[in-house]
C-alpha cells in the first residue's frame, strides 16, 4: 500500500518532470528548434568575438542561429561561419543579401545580421556574401586607426615646415629675396613712372584707345568671318542638297555627257599631239628640230635682225620717217604746208573737182596668186 508521502513524493516527480517538458517546449519553440532548417555559410576576417549559438536576425526577426565558428584545414585566412536558418523563413535569403557581425547589447555579445535581397533565391548550403562590421566597437577601432593615420601624416607634416623653416632661415636664401623684392619694385617702379610702353599702356589714353580700335578691329574682322563661314556652309548645304553640276559630280553618278566631252577633248589633244610628234611637218621641226624648222627659224633671226635696224635708223633720224619724227623744223614746215592748203581757196576747189571726176573708185583686179 502506498502512504500519503510516496503520493506527495510521486505528485512532485511528476509535476517537475512536466515542468522540464514544458520548459525545453517554450525554449525549443522560441528557437523554433522543432522545425525544419537549412544550413548556409559565411567567411569573415573578423567575426569580433561571434560564438556558436549565437542569433540570425533578418529584418529584426530571429530567423535561425549560428552552428559553428571555425578555421578550416582548407583555408587559414578566412573565419568559416556556419549557420542555421528555419526553412520557411529561408526563402528571403537571395544571392545579393548581406550577412554582417553586429553587437547584441552593452555586454559584448555578438549576433549575426543578414540583409534582405531583391534577386533569386539563395540555395541550400549556399555562401552568403559578408560585410565587415560596422558596430561602436568595430567604429571605434576603424576611427582609432584613422586617428593614427592622420596623427602620422600631420608628424611629416610638421617635419616639412620645420625643414623649409630651415631653408628660409638661411642667410644666402634672405639676401636673394631681398634682392628680388628690389627688382621686382624698381621694375614695378619703371612700369608706372616710366615712359616705355607698360607706362603709356597703363596711363596713356591714346594708347587706351588704339587698344580699343584694335579688339573694334579683331571684333569685326571675327564677325565678317563669321559670316563667312556661314556663306560657305550654306555653299555647301546647297550643294549637298543639290540639284546642279557640283552635286551631281560630288554625290551623283556625275554629269556624263560633260565627262565624255572632256574625254573626247582630251582624245583630240592627244592624237594632235602624236601626229605632231610623228608626222613630217614644218609643226614637227620646229618642236622636235628639222630642216624647216631651223629655216624658220634663221628667217625669223633675219626678220627680228632687219627690224632693229630699222628701228634703229629711225631713231638716228635716217629716211623720211626718221626725218619727221626727230628733225623738228620737217614737222613746222608740213604743218605751214597743211595750213596754207587749207587757207588756199584754189586749192580747194580743184580738190574738189578731182574727187567729183573720181566719183567712180577704179576696179582692183585681185588675182589669184
Amino acid at each position: 500500500m502506498f502512504t500519503k508521502r510516496d503520493y506527495k513524493v510521486g505528485a512532485f516527480v511528476v509535476l517537475g518532470l512536466g515542468l522540464i517538458v514544458l520548459v525545453v517546449f517554450l525554449i525549443g519553440n522560441d528557437r523554433r528548434a522543432f522545425q525544419s532548417h537549412r544550413e548556409y555559410k559565411i567567411l569573415f576576417d573578423d567575426v569580433m568575438g561571434l560564438r556558436p549559438g549565437a542569433p540570425v536576425h533578418l529584418g529584426g526577426v530571429r530567423i535561425g542561429a549560428v552552428s559553428s565558428v571555425e578555421y578550416t584545414k582548407e583555408d587559414y585566412e578566412k573565419v568559416h561561419v556556419a549557420i542555421s536558418v528555419v526553412a520557411s523563413d529561408a526563402n528571403r535569403i537571395r544571392t545579393d543579401s548581406v550577412a554582417q557581425v553586429a553587437a547584441k547589447g552593452m555586454l559584448g555579445d555578438k549576433m549575426l545580421i543578414i540583409t534582405r535581397g531583391s534577386a533569386d533565391e539563395l540555395p541550400d548550403g549556399s555562401i552568403i556574401t559578408s560585410k565587415a562590421s560596422s558596430d561602436l566597437f568595430g567604429t571605434l577601432a576603424a576611427l582609432g586607426d584613422d586617428v593614427k593615420s592622420t596623427l602620422g601624416d600631420a608628424k611629416t607634416a610638421i617635419g616639412k615646415i620645420q625643414e623649409l623653416a630651415e631653408k628660409l632661415a638661411d642667410d644666402g636664401l634672405q639676401d636673394n629675396l631681398k634682392g628680388t623684392l628690389a627688382e621686382v619694385r624698381a621694375l614695378l617702379h619703371e612700369v608706372t613712372t616710366g615712359s616705355g610702353y607698360p607706362a603709356r599702356f597703363l596711363s596713356d589714353a591714346t594708347e587706351a584707345d588704339r587698344i580699343s580700335r584694335l579688339v573694334d578691329t579683331i571684333d569685326q574682322t571675327a564677325r565678317e568671318l563669321g559670316a563667312t563661314v556661314r556663306s560657305v556652309r550654306y555653299a555647301v548645304e546647297r550643294v549637298q542638297a543639290g540639284p546642279g553640276f557640283a552635286h551631281d559630280l560630288l554625290y551623283g553618278e556625275g554629269p556624263k555627257k560633260q565627262v565624255e566631252q572632256i574625254g573626247s577633248a582630251a582624245e583630240e589633244v592627244a592624237l594632235a599631239l602624236r601626229g605632231v610628234r610623228q608626222a613630217d611637218s614644218f609643226a614637227h621641226d620646229v618642236l622636235f628640230g628639222g630642216k624647216r624648222g631651223d629655216d624658220a627659224l634663221q628667217n625669223v633671226t633675219a626678220l627680228t635682225a632687219d627690224l632693229r635696224d630699222i628701228v634703229r635708223d629711225i631713231k638716228s633720224g635716217k629716211g623720211t620717217i626718221g626725218a619727221l619724227l626727230v628733225d623738228p623744223s620737217i614737222y613746222e614746215d608740213v604743218k605751214r604746208v597743211l595750213g596754207n592748203v587749207e587757207r588756199n581757196n584754189v586749192l580747194r576747189a580743184l580738190v574738189r573737182y578731182s574727187l567729183k571726176k573720181d566719183d567712180t573708185p577704179p576696179k582692183v583686179d585681185v588675182g589669184e596668186r
